[in-house]
């Protein structure tokens, strides 16, 4: 009766034991990385998500005026549109440096997808800053920045690297959300500005920020 070859058959006639020994300590340690990963991305997921619906996060976002500015002339419209967000962050306040505009994979006026891969990988060739803080993306139907349903639900399975989420609308400018405050927008203060516009706080800073340069 003839027997199919198994893989195994093959490994025992080309390798050692020895070969075999220390393939097979490389699958077990791939393996108990791979476990390890996913208990923590979905671990991650679950204790961002447990605060959701509280306002507790009194940081303050910290942009250039010059970033700001980004978001209304990329804006559009007839459909959404996104930007990753670069910059830096600790206990008190995000910095965000860097504003560049996605490059999406979809996209219409309901919805748009981008991951900030390439945008990310582009800012380490040129050795630029390639911290990434989060995103934004907009809402040309709305006339109010706030967080949809649709963006709580991909935010829950992006939160462990996604760490601001900001939503924005011509009518009233960039707000930024935390998860540990998703209703709130986080109070903005714009840095880079002429001398006769002193930063102050505000949580709907491109608004603000294009009143101050209006005639």
């Amino acid at each position: 009766m003839c027997r199919t070859p198994r893989p195994v058959d093959w490994l025992e006639r080309h390798c050692t034991p020895r070969t075999l020994a220390s393939l097979t300590v490389v699958l077990a340690v791939c393996l108990v990385v791979a476990v390890l990963f996913v208990a923590w991305y979905f671990g991650s997921i679950g204790l961002s998500l447990g605060s959701v619906g509280y306002d507790d996060d009194d940081r303050t976002v910290v942009v250039e005026s010059d970033a700001l500015d980004i978001f209304e002339r990329h804006y559009r419209d007839d459909r959404e549109e996104g930007w990753c967000l670069y910059g830096s962050a600790n206990e008190t306040h995000l910095r965000v440096d860097a504003v560049v505009p996605a490059r999406p994979l979809s996209q219409s006026k309901e919805e748009i997808q981008f991951t900030c891969v390439r945008e990310t990988a582009g800012r380490l060739l040129a050795q630029e800053g390639a911290r990434l803080l989060g995103a934004v993306h907009s809402h040309p139907s709305n006339d109010k920045s706030y967080l949809s349903r649709k963006d709580l639900l991909l935010w829950g399975r992006t939160t462990p690297v996604v760490e601001v989420m900001g939503v924005y609308t011509e009518d009233a400018g960039v707000a930024f959300f935390t998860v540990e405050s998703l209703r709130t927008p986080l109070p903005v203060v714009v840095v880079g500005e002429t001398a006769d516009t002193a930063p102050r706080k505000s949580t709907n800073a491109t608004a603000r920020h294009r009143s101050r340069r209006a005639p």
